[in-house]
C-alpha cells in the first residue's frame, strides 16, 4: 500500500482510543469503506505500522500498541476486556448508525460515567448514581433543541429484579428523555417491558422503547421499535423526536466532527 489515507488511520486510532478496541466487523462496516481487498490491507497495515496489537483472544480485534497511545495520552480508554468487546460492538454500531447521519450533537459511555461522576450526575440529573447506561447521546433536533436518549443492551436475560431496580433508578434519571434498550431475545424484552410497567413509568412517561438486536439494520434503520403500545421503526422514531427527515449515512471519508480529545503525533499527521 503506498500512500494509505490519513483519514482512516486517524479514526480507526479515535475509535480505538475512546473504546478500547476495534473489531475487524466496525473497521469494515464504518471506518473503510473500501473494496474487500483493500479493507484487508488497511487491516493490516494496521498492525504492521505498529500502531495497532493483535488481541490475544480474536484475530479480528485489535487494540491500541504503545505507539498508538501516544498520540493520546491519558484520554486513551485502556484495551477493553474481551468478555465485554462483542456487547461493547454493539454499542458503537448503534452510535455510529446515527453519529454517520449527522443525527448525534453529544455522547457519552457507560466508561466515561465511570471516570468522570461529577459529569454523570449532571447528564443523567440523578440525585444518586445508581445506573450508568451504555451509551447516553443527544439526538438533535429541527428546532436546535436537544433529545437525551440512554441506551442499554442486553445479551442475556437478567432477573426480574435486577430489571426492576434498573427501572426504578430511571424514574430518577431527571435529563434522560427517552430509554432505548436492545435485547438479543423476546424473552429479555418481555421481562425489561414487565419492569418498567408500573403507574409511576407510565404517568411520568419512563417506559423504553425495546429492539431486537439481530435485527438491527445501521443502513436502513427499519428496526422494529417497541414502546408501550405503539410500534414503529427506529428511523420513525428519530422522525417523530427530532421533526426532520432522517438522513443516508455519510460515507467514511466525509467529513465527521470529533469531540474525543487527541494530540496528533505530527509524522502521523504528515503520513
Amino acid at each position: 500500500m503506498r500512500t494509505p489515507s490519513k483519514k482512516v488511520i486517524l479514526d480507526s486510532l479515535e475509535f480505538a482510543a475512546r473504546w478500547g478496541f476495534l473489531t475487524q466487523q466496525i473497521f469494515f462496516e464504518f471506518i473503510c469503506q473500501m473494496s474487500q481487498a483493500q479493507q484487508y490491507r488497511y487491516w493490516s497495515y494496521l498492525v504492521s505500522s505498529g500502531l495497532f496489537v493483535k488481541s490475544r483472544h480474536s484475530a479480528n480485534n485489535l487494540i491500541l500498541a504503545k505507539k498508538g497511545r501516544a498520540d493520546f495520552g491519558d484520554s486513551a480508554r485502556p484495551a477493553r476486556s474481551h468478555f465485554y468487546v462483542e456487547h461493547d460492538a454493539i454499542v458503537a454500531r448503534f452510535l455510529f448508525a446515527l453519529e454517520n447521519r449527522g443525527l448525534i450533537v453529544s455522547s457519552w459511555l457507560e466508561d466515561e460515567f465511570m471516570r468522570n461522576p461529577v459529569e454523570a450526575y449532571d447528564i443523567l440529573g440523578m440525585p444518586q448514581i445508581q445506573r450508568v447506561p451504555d451509551l447516553v447521546f443527544d439526538l438533535k433536533t429541527a428546532n436546535g433543541s436537544n433529545v437525551r436518549c440512554a441506551l442499554e443492551i442486553e445479551r442475556v436475560t437478567k432477573s426480574q429484579s435486577r430489571y426492576a431496580k434498573m427501572a426504578l433508578a430511571y424514574l430518577n434519571a431527571s435529563k434522560i428523555d427517552v430509554i432505548l434498550f436492545g435485547c438479543m431475545h423476546p424473552t429479555t424484552e418481555r421481562v425489561v417491558r414487565r419492569a418498567f410497567n408500573t403507574a409511576a413509568h407510565l404517568e411520568s412517561k419512563r417506559v423504553p422503547g425495546t429492539f431486537l438486536i439481530d435485527e438491527f439494520d445501521p443502513a436502513s434503520l427499519a428496526t422494529t421499535l417497541k414502546f408501550q403500545s405503539n410500534t414503529m421503526s427506529i428511523e420513525r422514531f428519530i422522525e417523530v423526536a427530532t421533526k426532520q427527515t432522517v438522513p443516508n449515512m455519510r460515507k467514511s471519508g466525509e467529513k465527521r466532527d470529533y469531540e474525543f480529545s487527541r494530540q496528533i503525533n505530527p509524522k502521523l499527521e504528515a503520513a
